[in-house]
């Protein structure tokens, strides 16, 4: 079974930027959009969450997923500037569900 690896730097940034480890976790494991990156031989995940662009910097070590940084940026609505989540709702509610039914699941 593959398994999440979280670097070092990884929790150094996610710190240091404030950001939500379980936003990047479901960023890793239910990406909207993955990009290979054109620096470094890992991929984007990225994910809009409550507002926010969640980007995973990934890569492959076997079967398992090396998450070596993530960050984060608000979407704004050009024409009014407020935050915006562009899923749709049963979008949201499937993530919400499954997100739920992984935690039980992976409990010990």
């Amino acid at each position: 079974m593959s398994k999440v690896i979280w670097t070092t730097h990884l929790r150094e940034r996610i710190k240091q930027r404030g950001l939500n480890p379980d936003w990047v976790d479901t960023t890793v494991r239910f990406p909207d959009e993955v990009q290979a990156s054109s620096t470094t031989n890992s991929n984007k995940h990225i994910k809009v969450i409550n507002g926010y662009k969640i980007v995973a910097a990934v890569k492959r070590q076997g079967s398992d997923w090396v998450i070596t940084s993530a960050w984060w940026n608000p979407i704004y609505n050009k024409t009014s500037d407020k935050l915006k989540d562009n899923r749709f709702f049963l979008e949201k509610w499937i993530d919400s569900a499954l997100r739920s039914l992984e935690k039980l699941l992976t409990k010990k």
